[in-house]
C-alpha cells in the first residue's frame, strides 16, 4: 500500500512538472542596439517613427521655402511642431514622433525650434511669472514678452488601411505633414511618407 501511494505521488509530481514546463516555457530577453529594426506585431513602432521623421525632414529642408525665407529675412526661420492627428486603428504615442521631428530639426542647424503648447509653454510661462514676482535677481530673471514666435507651424496626420484574410494581413500607413506660414497661412511645403507591411502567421484567423 505504501509503495503504491509513493508511485502514484511520483507520477502526479512528474505530470504536474511536465504541465508547468509546457505552460510556462523559458523567456529569453536580449539587449540590442536601439538602431536595430524590430517588427514583432507588425504595428507602428519606433523604427517607423524614426525613418518617417528623417525622410520628411530631409524632404522639407530640401525644398525652396527655407532658402526663400533666409533670403528675405536674413535669418533662420523659427518653427513650432503642432499635434499629429492619428487616424489609424492603433494607439500611437504622438509625442515620440513629435520629438523625433524636433530633434531632426534642431540637429540640422537650419531652423530654430520653439516650444509646443501645453506643458512646454506652460513651464516657460511659469518660469517667467516666477522671475517677475520679485524673488529672482533682475540679471537672471526670464523676461516676459521676449519669447520667440514661430514663423511656421508643422502639422501632421497619420492614416492607415488594413487588408486581411486568414493567416495574412497587410497594413498600409500614410503620414502627411504640412508646413504653414504663421503670418499668411500659406502652405509652403507638403510632404508625405508611406509604409506598407505584410504580416503572415500560419494557423491564425484574423
Amino acid at each position: 500500500m505504501h509503495r503504491t501511494l509513493v508511485a502514484l505521488s511520483l507520477v502526479a509530481f512528474v505530470g504536474f512538472g511536465g504541465l508547468a514546463a509546457c505552460g510556462g516555457g523559458k523567456r529569453k530577453v536580449a539587449r540590442v542596439s536601439t538602431d536595430t529594426q524590430t517588427d514583432l506585431s507588425g504595428n507602428w513602432n519606433d523604427t517607423d517613427a524614426k525613418l518617417t521623421s528623417e525622410k520628411l525632414i530631409s524632404d522639407a529642408f530640401g525644398s525652396a521655402w527655407i532658402a526663400d525665407f533666409q533670403k528675405e529675412q536674413g535669418r533662420k526661420p523659427a518653427m513650432r511642431v503642432h499635434g499629429i492627428i492619428n487616424k489609424t486603428d492603433e494607439h500611437i504615442d504622438a509625442q515620440v514622433f513629435v520629438k523625433n521631428i524636433e530633434r531632426a530639426m534642431v540637429n540640422s542647424g537650419k531652423v530654430k525650434v520653439v516650444a509646443q503648447g501645453g506643458n512646454e509653454l506652460g513651464s516657460v510661462n511659469a518660469e517667467q511669472d516666477y522671475g517677475a514676482g520679485g524673488r529672482v535677481s533682475d540679471q537672471s530673471a526670464a523676461s516676459i514678452g521676449q519669447q520667440t514666435g514661430a514663423d511656421f507651424v508643422l502639422v501632421g496626420r497619420m492614416a492607415s488601411i488594413v487588408d486581411q484574410v486568414e493567416g495574412e494581413k497587410a497594413k498600409f500607413y500614410k503620414i502627411t505633414f504640412e508646413l504653414i506660414s504663421s503670418n499668411t497661412a500659406e502652405k509652403v511645403w507638403i510632404g508625405d511618407h508611406e509604409i506598407k507591411k505584410v504580416i503572415t502567421q500560419a494557423g491564425t484567423s484574423w
